[in-house]
């Protein structure tokens, strides 16, 4: 198998690229110009790089924060459908595969607590409309969250009763408090300046308490298959794309210690390559774009999308086994 770097290297050998926001690493190789495909609602194109060094793709320039919040729509967050007695029973069916879907991370929580971390408290950044927090605490859990958007903070509130409060990144929210887990859940890709995040999560942290982060794998198997196509590159919203590498670098970078895994993730590996293969289909994506179609056949493109995602749990466990799977886990302290 080629190197990870071999293709942006070639790319990018004569002429100099724009700097790693990782490593430092003085060039970087061009990887794509992509548009956003999931929502189509960010204008233009968006150039892509990867480092020659720590194998990271990123979006360069960065766009202007104010630019970037407009690549987000307001139904960007899952909730019940109400709209008709065929979309309740709908929602609710969904609302039961999210959940179940989600255990998976609260299983992934439940073993970091055997590894050292006594206390329960919790609190998840980026917690969107809250379906972890919520199982979290039916596991015994004492959950807070935080989120930028006001929609997922009253989606939260509503229909879990969570103590969730609106706030961005280095906001004083919770200040005050410390926490024996902070989680980040997909939160680490969307950040122009990443680090400021992990120095965030670490003050409210207690002393001996664990960082949590997943995010999507540049280094995956379906990553390297789809290329810009791939759903977790999900341009213009992911500015930072991590490799295992990467990542660890940035945690060394930031005073934090942790295990990089490479655990199958059911609530994410086969939705990536699924809404890889059909973006059209994603649900997020669906209801971002606003164009909705009769109850019925929403019902159909939702059933058609499951069953796409139940073809894609087989190659997305064995790329898992093979150490190559859609999502990186970590598993993070203060170094000492």
């Amino acid at each position: 198998m080629r190197n990870l770097v071999t293709e942006a290297r070639l790319a990018g050998k004569a002429d100099g690229g724009p700097e790693c926001p990782i490593c430092g690493a003085s060039s970087a190789g061009r990887f794509a110009v992509a548009s956003d495909r999931l929502f189509g609602i960010a204008p233009g194109s968006f150039h892509l790089h990867r480092c020659l060094s720590c194998g990271c793709i990123f979006q360069h320039p960065l766009p202007e924060p104010a630019t970037l919040t407009s690549f987000y729509p307001q139904e960007y967050w899952w909730a019940e459908n109400e709209r008709s007695r065929f979309s309740i029973v709908l929602g609710r069916m969904e609302r039961a595969y999210r959940e179940f879907v989600a255990l998976d991370h609260v299983r992934f929580l439940q073993r970091c607590t055997t590894r050292g971390s006594r206390g329960r408290t919790l609190l998840d950044i980026g917690c969107g409309s809250g379906t972890f927090l919520h199982l979290a605490r039916r596991h015994g859990f004492v959950p807070h969250g935080m989120d930028v958007s006001a929609r997922a903070v009253a989606l939260a509130q509503a229909q879990y009763h969570l103590p969730v409060r609106q706030g961005d990144i280095g906001s004083d929210v919770w200040q005050g408090c410390d926490f024996d887990f902070v989680t980040m859940f997909h939160v680490l890709e969307h950040l122009p300046d990443p680090r400021k995040a992990l120095a965030y999560a670490g003050r409210l942290l207690k002393p001996a308490g664990s960082l949590i982060l997943q995010v999507p794998n540049a280094a995956s198997f379906q990553a390297r298959l789809f290329g810009p196509r791939w759903y977790g590159l999900d341009v213009p919203r992911h500015l930072i794309n991590f490799t295992p590498q990467s990542l660890v670098r940035l945690l060394e970078q930031a005073g934090f210690s942790g295990e990089v895994e490479y655990r199958f993730s059911l609530r994410d590996n086969p939705a990536s390559l699924a809404s890889s293969l059909a973006i059209g289909l994603d649900p997020i994506g669906r209801r971002g774009r606003g164009k909705r179609a009769s109850a019925i056949v929403e019902g159909a493109l939702e059933f058609f999308y499951f069953g796409l995602v139940l073809l894609a749990l087989p190659p997305a466990l064995i790329e898992s086994l093979c150490g190559r799977g859609g999502t990186i886990w970590v598993h993070a302290r203060r170094a000492e």
